[in-house]
């Protein structure tokens, strides 16, 4: 009766306990719902995306690159000029030796006091205007105009040869041979003209007249200009003529152009090669983490038999990480099976004395008007070493579960110390000091346990020696009793495993202190020995 009466109490209070966890579950908040950065959408890609967009994206460092090689016009401009300059050379030579065949009229001798045009240059030559055309003068002196008919053909030819516009001047700036349409005209009014005829070799950069190509001067600065000299004629010290010759100096573009098979091809070649590094990254990079991502999704549903173990992965990374998730299941697994296989101990240990205590609780409450008071004495005492067991179980799981759940610490203890201020007389420190890395309240756990665990066996020496060896503290605890059997001895770690149950003991002693040892950092592990039991418990020694 007073079973089914606290049956129906207990029956009564779960709608108040259901009530009150769907009171605090309907005001929890939900996941997410306070922090305002998860509400915000944000943007990502895959990363197979981001691989191909990053190879494809080299495939534009050759264009960006001929806006970086425009250094390289300067070289371009110079060659230019050189050609030019090697012209005009033999033009003035051929000139020189047309008018050395006549008498020239007497003038105060001018020696040229520059040979050679200064070296033109982008970066420091400053872009004139355009070429000034060409005005009405003076008729040409004939001498002069008589060479330039004899030179029309050698001018043209030299045109041909260097895609140059050449003309021949005399000594007032009249052209008397051209390749354009401004014979016998005046150039006397140009710049460079004049520098010529004042003996002076000269040369210009000048933006070319009606160029509408702005969006390749923006790129190419020699698209827009051309080089334009002007070297003067010499005969017995006399300035006797001008040739002038202009051209627009090389450019990248052109030099594309005429090499554009080549460079389809190596573009071809480049694109195929960023597609061939695109491709094989996806496949050593992409596939392995789908294939890992998959694989966490079941470990996160708890499907582990699912993962694929053992794959080779190229990257030295992906296989470092398979291999972390590949010890993460196999550990989950183990927790697993452990959970389950705790789970049913404990059902198993706590079914035995409530079984027994709601027997006794039974039997007294339907015959305890016709128990003598011995007889109701024994029910009692029998309910209360249940109840007592059951006690002593719940402590025991709670000191498991805190040395589960215990954090590292870097505590320095002397485990000699602690084995000395134990207060027992059956133990013997043998050792000076033995500092290891454990907190104090665990290694004096331990102690305590295997002590009292060896005197409870009728040990009556317990004998603790330590020792460094290298970077660990090695603790030796030994005693001699009766020792363990062979049977027994791989079983002595397994929860709830004991061979004096009918004394009171649960079996969690010895899991409490290899939980306690573990959360340290070292490892507790039954020694062979010659007589009684030995434990050897490895800890990291201290500075």
């Amino acid at each position: 009766m007073m079973l089914a009466r606290w049956n129906r109490a207990k029956a009564g209070r779960k709608p108040t306990h259901a009530l009150s966890t769907n009171a605090s579950a309907a005001q929890a908040p939900a996941p997410g719902a306070g922090d305002p950065s998860r509400s915000r959408p944000r943007l990502r890609f895959s990363l197979r995306s981001v691989l191909i967009g990053v190879s494809l994206s080299v495939l534009l460092v050759p264009f960006l690159g001929v806006y970086l090689l425009r250094l390289h016009e300067t070289t371009l401009l110079r060659q230019t000029q050189d050609e030019l300059e090697m012209a005009t050379t033999l033009l003035v030579g051929s000139y020189r030796a047309a008018l050395s065949e006549h008498a020239v009229a007497a003038a105060a001798p001018t020696e040229p006091r520059r040979v050679s045009p200064p070296q033109l240059d982008f970066a420091s030559a400053a872009i004139a205007p355009p070429f000034p055309p060409a005005l009405p003068g003076p008729r040409p002196e004939a001498l002069a105009a008589d060479a330039g008919e004899r030179l029309a053909s050698v001018l043209e030819d030299a045109r041909a040869a260097t895609a140059a516009s050449f003309r021949l001047l005399d000594e007032r700036g009249v052209v008397v041979a051209t390749t354009e349409a401004d014979r016998g005209l005046s150039l006397a009014h140009v710049e460079e003209v004049r520098e010529a005829l004042d003996g002076f070799a000269a040369g210009r950069l000048r933006r070319v007249r009606d160029h509408g190509g702005l969006e390749i001067q923006l790129l190419v600065r020699g698209a827009a200009t051309k080089v334009h000299l002007a070297t003067p004629v010499t005969l017995a010290g006399h300035v006797v003529g001008v040739v002038t010759a202009s051209r627009r100096p090389s450019t990248i573009i052109d030099t594309l152009v005429q090499k554009r098979y080549l460079l389809l091809q190596g573009a071809g070649l480049f694109f195929a090669v960023a597609i061939g590094i695109a491709v094989i990254t996806a496949r050593t990079l992409v596939l392995p983490l789908q294939r890992l991502r998959r694989g966490a999704g079941w470990v996160s549903r708890g499907e582990t038999e699912h993962f694929e173990r053992g794959r080779h992965y190229r990257v030295r990374e992906l296989a470092d990480l398979a291999d972390s998730i590949d010890a993460m299941v196999l550990n989950l697994q183990h927790r697993t099976n452990y959970v389950r296989d705790f789970v049913r101990q404990v059902n198993h240990e706590f079914k035995t004395p409530i079984a027994a205590a709601r027997g006794a609780v039974e039997v007294l409450s339907d015959h305890l008007g016709d128990m003598t008071s011995k007889e109701a004495r024994h029910f009692v005492d029998n309910l209360s070493t249940d109840l007592a067991r059951l006690d002593r179980l719940t402590q025991r799981l709670l000191d498991l579960a805190r040395a589960d759940l215990s954090e590292a610490s870097e505590e320095v203890t002397d485990v000699l110390e602690v084995a000395r201020a134990l207060g027992n007389p059956a133990v013997r420190a043998v050792g000076d000091r033995a500092l290891a890395r454990v907190p104090a309240a665990s290694i004096r756990a331990v102690l305590e346990h295997l002590v009292e665990n060896a005197v409870e066996h009728g040990a009556s020496d317990v004998r603790v020696a330590a020792e460094r060896r290298g970077d660990r503290v090695e603790v030796r605890v030994e005693d001699d009793g009766p020792g363990i059997a062979d049977t027994d001895r791989s079983h002595v770690f397994d929860p709830f495993y004991t061979t004096r149950g009918a004394c009171g003991g649960t079996g969690l002693g010895l899991p409490i202190c290899r939980a306690l040892m573990q959360t340290a950092g070292g490892r507790i592990a039954l020694a062979p020995s010659d007589r009684g039991t030995a434990f050897t418990i490895m800890l990291a020694a201290a500075p």
